[in-house]
């Protein structure tokens, strides 16, 4: 993936409070945790990859330095499924292109959650299904990578198991369709050779226009999203539990 691409749209949709602490589950190279950190608080990124913990650092490193976070952010060597936090520890959690790592994902899912205070914000992303499939289906190498995707998820399927474990998603978004163009290319040409022209072409092109923003090709990419798009986004809040009621006692009827 482009190293500057952000899934989470905290702009709009995932917008950070000043002092919030903000999780970050599979933080990976720390692309949103350092995008959260642009925001004054604290963020965590978790991740079980202690080579993917160090280059976060160091670019955390690299733009604290320069001035360009407002925020603190630290990384964790740790297991999705075993989080080292005490519950409702986090304002806001987020997960991106995580789960479908994660043989037992229902555990990472609750562990996610536990650690997420009630009525808390979140946001999790996963491969959109047609995308996927047809990369499993072009490439072998695609899905026995080591560390690679152990699973796909149905459409709504991944929906059922947030609502399932106590998240009430407000709404998705299809995201990335130019990300598809270039796995599919990467398949077709075989997955370990990236330096490929049309393969390194295409990467090239894709930061470019993450970097510039040109009007005209966001909105063709909104539209391509809607077909192709990589990737899916449910934000939602983590459910409230509504304590058991209990029955109202009656007054005695008054006598007299």
């Amino acid at each position: 993936m482009p190293d500057n691409i952000v899934t989470i749209d905290f702009r709009r949709h995932f917008r950070i409070a000043p002092g919030e602490r903000v999780l970050d589950l599979g933080c990976g190279t720390g692309r949103h945790t350092i995008e959260a950190a642009r925001f004054p608080g604290r963020a965590v990124g978790v991740d079980i990859s202690a080579d993917d913990l160090r280059a976060a650092k160091f670019m955390y490193d690299d733009l604290k330095r320069k001035g360009e976070l407002a925020g603190r952010a630290d990384f964790i060597l740790g297991d999705a499924t075993r989080l080292p936090f005490k519950d409702a520890a986090f304002d806001r959690a987020l997960c991106t292109e995580t789960f479908e790592h994660i043989p037992d994902d229902r555990a990472g899912i609750r562990e996610f959650l536990r650690v997420t205070k009630p009525g808390a914000p979140v946001a999790v992303s996963i491969p959109a299904y047609w995308p996927e499939r047809a990369f499993w289906a072009l490439s072998w190498d695609y899905w026995h990578s080591p560390g690679g995707h152990v699973r796909w998820y149905r459409p709504g399927e991944m929906r059922a198991l947030l609502e399932a474990h106590g998240v009430d998603v407000a709404f998705e978004r299809r995201r990335h369709a130019s990300q598809s163009a270039y796995w599919f290319l990467r398949c077709i040409h075989g997955l370990p050779n990236e330096s490929f022209p049309p393969v390194r072409f295409t990467w090239k092109l894709i930061n470019w226009h993450h970097t510039r923003r040109i009007k005209l090709l966001e909105r063709i990419e909104a539209v391509a999203n809607l077909v192709i798009g990589k990737d899916l986004i449910f934000y939602g809040r983590k459910r409230v539990a509504v304590p058991p009621s209990t029955p109202a006692q009656r007054e005695p009827a008054h006598v007299g």
